[in-house]
């Protein structure tokens, strides 16, 4: 008979879950665990009995409880995105977008997740219309998870653009006198948006189109602008005539959607789980994989 070896070991570090996976020719056994103080707080109808504790298993001076079928988590298992600290500290810049610039531990991430549907006001030109709808086009096409459309009524949309003098179709920003906008979300993940433009101090149509572009980029994750890179970079914190998405722009769009990270969560937790992962990694040579479960 073939051994059953570990293969894989699988951490779903937001809710303290522990996995590991063996296999032989015919047979994959998994077992699933969780701390034993996690497990009596959501699992407190179903007290643990002295037949239980024989499936216990200790690891960095946490007890860890066998979980029943019952209790398993359900979701879809990937494989966790590792990148270097150099990417990390850019995305952390741009994604945790830190209150009166001053770094909490707290600050979460923002995400869309459901698809962006676009609605402009009648002032604004087709040729802009069309120069962003392009700009969009090319981030849909190289972003998974990440899909944007033009849609003709304000009742189908959830992204609105428009100038101002127009109707007024966000009431955050009626007092506003100046190009601004307002970002709506719900446990982080983003459900609406309203950008409005002043075409009076954007005096031509390649100064609104940049400044269109510069808020739909920063709409896509509630990111902020950084002094780290190059003018061109559209995550940049300066002007350029010549911004164009870069290669790392895009790489940073890409792994803000990309199912091999948690999305929505602090930065405390992003970064206590890059760590967990390399430290696992490099002590087991285990792979790390997550869970996501769908939320409301």
């Amino acid at each position: 008979m073939k051994l059953l070896k570990p293969i894989i070991l699988l951490i779903f570090l937001t809710s303290n879950y522990v996995f590991s996976q063996y296999e032989n020719d015919s047979l994959v056994v998994t077992k699933r665990y969780m701390k034993l103080q996690d497990y009596n707080k959501r699992f407190s109808n179903e007290p643990l009995t002295k037949t239980d504790s024989s499936n216990f298993m200790y690891r960095d001076n946490d007890t860890l409880v066998l979980l029943k079928n019952s209790n398993r988590p359900k979701g879809i298992i990937v494989p966790y995105e590792y990148k270097d600290s150099t990417f990390l500290n850019y995305y952390e810049k741009i994604a945790f977008n830190h209150p009166n610039d001053s770094i909490n531990l707290k600050t979460s991430m923002k995400y869309w997740k459901d698809d962006i549907k676009i609605f402009f006001s009648k002032s604004v030109s087709k040729k802009t219309k069309k120069n962003l709808m392009k700009f969009a086009k090319t981030i849909d096409k190289a972003v998974d998870s990440l899909r944007i459309s033009e849609v003709k009524s304000l009742e189908d949309s959830n992204y609105v653009i428009y100038y101002k003098g127009d109707y007024e179709y966000e009431s955050k920003l009626m007092s506003n006198d100046n190009s601004t906008d307002y970002l709506w979300w719900r446990q982080n993940k983003i459900y609406r948006y309203s950008v409005k433009l002043n075409t009076e101090k954007l005096f031509s149509e390649h100064l609104i189109q940049y400044k269109m572009r510069e808020y739909f980029i920063k709409s896509l994750g509630y990111f902020k602008l950084i002094d780290d890179f190059e003018c061109e970079s559209y995550f940049a914190k300066c002007y350029s005539s010549d911004k164009k998405l870069t290669v790392l722009d895009l790489e940073i769009l890409r792994y803000h959607y990309s199912y091999g990270i948690c999305k929505g969560i602090s930065l405390e937790a992003f970064r206590e789980q890059h760590k967990n992962a390399k430290e696992l990694y490099k002590n087991t040579g285990h792979l790390i994989h997550l869970i996501h479960q769908e939320t409301d």
